[in-house]
């Protein structure tokens, strides 16, 4: 387990590339299974300014999860034109659940018009330790080493909000390879650990350094769509952290709290038959550089930022089976 689940970077592919923009659906109920998997390499930091640290070594870690969801939909037309008659709500609901975690989740989301789509939910999630995996732990501060807390009188919660812009030029230009689609998305999400003190320090599936507080996320996919079983080759690029550095407190001013991480990802999907998708996701992700090295992440934390270090973040796979 790693940083975050991959379902969330799925998502917004799914969103564009599942079905035509002005398509209809068969059923209002859809059931589905997701299983993710990620594989990290090794890629040690380099001190100093900004730069692009290799591939050091074959393994880091492994990532997965398995999420069972289902969405209902709802008819909402606006009006008889064609803009507008197709708008509808889809109710979504799901329970996550990896090694070290479990977490559902519901959202609702509003398409008034084919190319907009609006889209808020939460989630409330327990995460425990098994061995050195870490799935739930608090800073130490003085110790700078995390330490595990009760997975029931902390549990991990977030609340969202997105608002995305897709538009397919095969909705324009007639034909099997006329298929361009465009993908611009918005989100702010307010995240933590409850019954923890405000200033507090945590890790969360296997993510360190984490701080309570509101974040950000901004996202761009460009891809072309073909009717072959490679269904879609693109490119993702993705923005993303806290708006106030100060929910990091007193290690704001050195570790740089509202730090953006950047990652740009060439995505594949393949569809197999209606019911099966694969995702192919290839992550250049950047991180903060500073300036000392630090063996404890925890430790990071009072350093000096001194720069972004670019690198290969992971080779991550997500497969998606529809039961309905």
């Amino acid at each position: 387990m790693k940083k975050h689940i991959i379902s969330s970077v799925i998502l917004a592919i799914t969103l564009i590339c599942s079905h035509s923009l002005f398509a209809e659906e068969k059923t209002s109920l859809s059931l589905f299974l997701q299983t993710d998997a990620a594989y990290y390499p090794e890629s040690k930091r380099i001190t100093g300014d900004s730069h692009f640290a290799p591939i050091t070594g074959a393994y880091s870690g492994l990532e997965g999860a398995v999420t069972f969801g289902a969405d209902y939909k709802i008819a909402t037309p606006l009006g008889e034109n064609w803009l507008v008659s197709d708008a509808n709500v889809v109710l979504g609901s799901g329970i996550e659940v990896t090694p070290i975690s479990v977490k559902p989740k519901a959202s609702v989301q509003f398409t008034p018009v084919p190319f907009l789509v609006f889209k808020v939910g939460g989630a409330v999630g327990w995460g425990w330790n098994i061995g050195g995996i870490e799935g739930l732990c608090e800073l130490n501060k003085t110790t700078c080493e995390y330490e595990a807390i009760s997975t029931f009188d902390h549990p991990y919660y977030d609340v969202w909000g997105s608002a995305t812009f897709q538009f397919d030029t095969g909705a324009l230009i007639p034909g099997d390879w006329s298929h361009v689609v465009i993908l611009a998305s918005y989100s702010t999400t307010y995240s933590g650990i409850a019954g923890l003190d405000a200033d507090s320090i945590y890790e969360w599936q296997c993510g360190a350094n984490q701080a309570r507080g509101l974040k950000y996320e901004a996202q761009g996919i460009l891809g072309y769509q073909m009717p072959i079983p490679l269904h879609l080759a693109g490119i993702m690029v993705k923005a993303g952290g806290h708006y106030d550095g100060a929910d990091y407190g007193k290690f704001d001013e050195n570790y740089d709290g509202a730090f953006v991480t950047v990652n740009v990802s060439p995505v594949m999907q393949f569809q197999f038959g209606e019911k099966d998708d694969l995702y192919c996701l290839f992550d250049f992700s950047s991180r903060r550089s500073f300036n000392a090295e630090y063996e404890k992440a925890g430790e990071s934390l009072y350093l000096k930022k001194t720069g972004r270090e670019w690198y290969f973040q992971r080779f991550a796979l997500s497969w998606t089976h529809r039961f309905m």
